[in-house]
């Protein structure tokens, strides 16, 4: 079996990068939860009922009967 490398071996090397071409962090969209989990359960955004797990559907946190799968 061949030795672990690492993934540095593997990332393209641009020698001629400039630390001006970094991204701006305000122009950067947050990232957003897609699903969240409660043990203790959360109301479905759309048809109230406590479920453990519920998925982020148009803005609303919904259980798995109200999304649009």
């Amino acid at each position: 079996m061949p030795e672990d490398r690492s993934l540095d071996e593997f990332a393209p090397v641009d020698e001629n990068a400039d630390s001006d071409d970094a991204a701006d962090p305000a122009a950067v969209d947050p990232a957003v939860a897609t699903s969240t989990w409660h043990a203790d359960g959360a109301a479905c955004d759309r048809c109230g009922e406590p479920v453990e797990r519920r998925w982020r559907d148009e803005g609303d946190f919904v259980c798995a009967d109200c999304a649009s799968w």
